[in-house]
C-alpha cells in the first residue's frame, strides 16, 4: 500500500518515516502531530515498510490516535552484520528524542488552537522476527528515563535465528561457530566472518550475537528453561526499578518456516508470555492490569503474508492492545 506521511533526519543523518493521525479539522494542520507514538522495527535486511502488513498497522494506528514511525537504523537492510543490539538501542534512544522534541505538540495555555513543540510522548514498540529481540534489549537496557515512557510492546515472530541456523545447515554452522570463538580468543571480533558464513556480510560478533547460545540475540530459543527464560524476558512487562509497567503482545505463527517443527507453537508462546509477566505479584489478579498476552496464529507463515486471514487477526490483537493503553 502507500503511506502518506513525513520523512525526516534524526541523529547523525538517519532518516525516519511518520504516518500522523488525521488532524481533526482541515484548520488544525499542527493537531496531526500525535504524542502517542508506535515505533516498528523490522528484522535482518529490512528497512522502511518491513512487513506485508505496514499499510494496515499504519491504519490501527489512526483509529487508536497513534503516528507510525518507521526508523532506518544503521543496522536495517545489510547494516545489521557490522551492528549489536546495544547500537540499536542508542539509536531508538536518539530517535525518541527527536520524536519528543520536534514531533509532538502540546497545548499552550488554555487557547486549544496555540500549541507548542515539545509534547511528552508515549510510546508503543513493535517487532518483526530480529525487531523483537531490539525491543527485548531495549527494555533491559535503555536508561529508565526511556523505558518508562513505553507503555506497549508488540513482538510479531520471536523466533531463534540460533536453533534455524542449527538444524537448517548443522555441519556449517558448527564449523562457523568454532571461527567465530576462535576470532573472539583472538580479540577479533569486529572483523569479518568468510562470505561464505552468512549470507550478509557479518561480523565474528554479530554472528556469534545471533548465533551462540546466550548470545546478546538469543532471547526466544525453545531450549531455556523456564528459569532461563525468565531471567531474559522477566523485565518486559515490569522492569527493574518497577518505574514502568506496559502491555505486551507475543504473536507466533503457527506455520513459521523459521521455527523448528517439533517445537508446539502455543506452549512455546505460553512460556514466552509467562516468563515476561513473571514479576508481576501474585495479589494482582486483575485481568485488565498490563500485563503480555499471545496469540499463535494458524497456518501463518513468518511475515503474515500468508494466508489472507493472518495479517488482520495479528492486526486486530494489535488493536485491541492500543485500545489498553490508551
Amino acid at each position: 500500500g502507500t503511506l502518506t506521511g513525513d520523512l525526516f533526519l534524526y541523529g547523525q543523518g538517519r532518516v525516519a518515516f511518520e504516518s500522523p493521525p488525521a488532524p481533526p479539522s482541515p484548520n488544525a494542520a499542527s493537531s496531526s502531530l500525535s504524542n502517542k507514538k508506535c515505533i516498528l522495527l523490522g528484522g535482518l535486511s529490512d528497512g522502511l515498510m518491513p512487513v506485508p502488513y505496514t499499510s494496515q498497522l499504519e491504519q490501527t494506528c489512526k483509529d487508536n490516535g497513534f503516528s507510525l514511525v518507521q526508523p532506518v537504523l544503521s543496522s536495517s537492510y545489510t547494516g545489521f552484520g557490522s551492528g549489536t543490539l546495544d547500537r540499536d538501542c542508542a539509536e531508538l534512544q536518539e530517535l525518541m528524542d527527536y520524536l519528543q522534541a520536534h514531533r509532538t505538540c502540546t497545548t499552550n495555555g488554555d487557547d486549544d488552537d496555540s500549541t507548542r513543540m515539545g509534547g511528552n510522548c508515549q510510546f508503543c514498540l513493535v517487532g518483526h522476527s530480529t525487531g523483537c529481540q531490539g525491543i527485548v534489549h531495549f527494555l533491559d537496557k535503555a536508561p529508565p528515563s526511556y523505558r518508562k515512557k513505553v507503555t506497549g510492546f508488540v513482538l510479531q515472530a520471536p523466533v531463534s535465528d540460533r536453533e534455524h541456523a542449527q538444524v537448517d545447515k548443522p555441519e556449517s554452522y558448527s564449523k562457523n561457530l568454532a571461527l567465530a570463538r576462535e576470532m573472539r580468543d583472538q580479540d577479533k571480533l569486529d572483523e569479518c566472518m568468510p562470505r561464505s558464513a552468512f549470507w550478509a556480510p557479518i561480523t565474528a560478533r554479530r554472528f556469534l550475537d545471533l548465533q551462540e547460545k546466550g548470545g546478546t540475540d538469543d532471547y526466544f530459543s525453545s531450549d531455556y528453561t523456564d528459569e532461563e527464560l525468565e531471567q531474559r524476558l522477566g523485565h518486559c512487562v515490569l522492569d527493574h526499578e518497577k518505574l514502568a509497567r506496559r502491555h505486551g503482545l507475543v504473536a507466533f505463527s503457527a506455520g513459521d518456516e523459521y521455527v523448528l517443527k517439533q517445537v508446539d507453537c502455543e506452549q512455546l508462546t505460553e512460556r514466552l508470555t509467562a516468563a515476561m509477566n513473571s514479576r508481576i505479584p501474585n495479589e494482582d489478579a486483575l485481568v485488565s492490569s498490563p500485563r503480555a498476552t499471545s496469540i499463535c496464529i494458524a497456518l501463518a507463515n513468518h511475515n503474515l503474508s500468508q494466508p489472507p486471514s493472518a495479517a488482520p487477526d495479528f492486526i486486530q490483537e494489535v488493536n485491541e492492545l492500543l485500545q489498553r493503553i490508551q
